[in-house]
């Protein structure tokens, strides 16, 4: 996709108020010269993001959205595409740690739909309201944001949910070319990135809440605690936006950050291949 095609375009970039989206949201609006879409969950930081970037002389409209709620995914597309009428770039970029609080069987109804709503519902509520815009002007761009727990065996809810974000892609990407769409679309795969990811659960729905406490609850707060310090050290977002524009440009689908994942990926592999004895 070529550079000058995004300035003056509309990009939608989802969990905007923080980390990785609020680097798309800068790059996107002050550097590329477009016009923003925002979403987030959290209505301060998304607002904060909002004043900087108008700030700067940044067309913006900010929709407070849980992407889970298909209502409310639809409702901000109607805010966006009323405002402009199309729409160029998606990123699909909001996400959450979900379920680390035990054994997979003891995840209870609510840890499934809050974790698979957000991180892969998401995607896909915003792919099915944004898309039909690109398929009209027979263009645009839609990067989802995967995660190097996707090119690895599964240890987590949350890599199960972005296995799917994966598949979601890989599937896209093939229906989109078996009907000759111009539209691009790329999997982000991110390594230790510094986002604040572990600290999800702040924002988790009383819709989404658990009936009783996780058998490994001081555990899992425990591994939160260890891994938002891990990330804290981690690939600052703005590099990740420099990787993946830069992948996107050259026609990549799949986007690593880095390789450091690499023998992890290719024994996940061999151990398919092996049949995993």
């Amino acid at each position: 996709m070529a550079e000058q095609s995004w300035r003056g375009g509309v990009a939608v970039v989802t969990g905007a108020g923080s980390g990785m989206g609020r680097a798309f949201a800068r790059r996107l609006g002050r550097e590329e010269g477009m016009r923003l879409g925002i979403l987030d969950v959290e209505a301060a930081a998304l607002e904060a993001v909002q004043r900087e970037l108008e700030g700067e002389g940044v067309e913006v409209v900010a929709v407070r959205a849980d992407v889970s709620d298909a209502a409310a995914v639809k409702e901000a597309a109607d805010a966006i595409l009323g405002r402009w009428g199309t729409v160029d770039v998606l990123i699909n970029n909001a996400g959450i740690e979900g379920y680390l609080d035990g054994p997979i069987w003891e995840a209870e109804a609510s840890d499934w739909a809050w974790t698979f709503g957000v991180n892969f519902w998401g995607v896909v509520h915003c792919t099915q309201q944004f898309l039909p815009a690109m398929l009209a002007q027979d263009r645009g761009l839609i990067v989802n944001t995967a995660s190097m727990t996707a090119l690895v065996t599964s240890r987590n809810m949350y890599a199960i949910t972005k296995h799917a974000v994966l598949a979601f892609s890989e599937t896209l990407r093939q229906d989109l070319a078996q009907r000759g769409s111009k539209v691009q679309v790329a999997a982000l795969c991110p390594g230790i990135v510094a986002t604040r990811l572990f600290q999800g659960s702040r924002n988790r729905p009383a819709r989404y809440q658990r009936e009783s406490k996780p058998s490994e609850w001081e555990k899992g707060q425990a591994l939160r605690e260890t891994m938002h310090q891990r990330l804290a050290q981690g690939m600052d977002p703005a590099e990740v936006v420099s990787i993946t524009l830069d992948g996107v440009r050259r026609g990549k689908f799949y986007i690593l950050t880095d390789h450091e994942w690499d023998p992890q990926i290719i024994e996940r592999h061999q151990e398919i291949l092996a049949g995993a004895p």
